[in-house]
């Protein structure tokens, strides 16, 4: 089964929740053991503010794409093109 821009966006969005999920567990255990940040508990920390950044933008970016059963239909229509197109116009693209 070939994966749509839905599916992938939905599963990036579910790894990242994710990710998001145990990097903020690690910076709460983090802060609460130790007076003197880590290295590896401010990469932790900054891994966490970027996800956050990300993640609004995903969800919004489901609003720009079709339908789910149209992400079909265009992967089929773009392949078509392509089959039908001669060599040198799919080189330029």
């Amino acid at each position: 089964m070939m994966a749509t821009p839905h599916m992938l966006l939905e599963r990036s969005i579910r790894e990242l929740q994710t990710l998001a999920a145990s990097l903020a567990e690690e910076v709460g255990s983090a802060c609460d053991c130790a007076h003197v940040v880590t290295p590896e508990a401010r990469a932790c920390k900054e891994l966490l503010l970027s996800i956050s950044v990300l993640l609004p933008k995903l969800r919004a970016a489901r609003y720009v794409l079709p339908e789910q059963g149209m992400d079909r239909e265009i992967a089929v229509g773009r392949t078509a093109e392509a089959c039908q197109s001669p060599p040198s116009a799919r080189a330029a693209t």
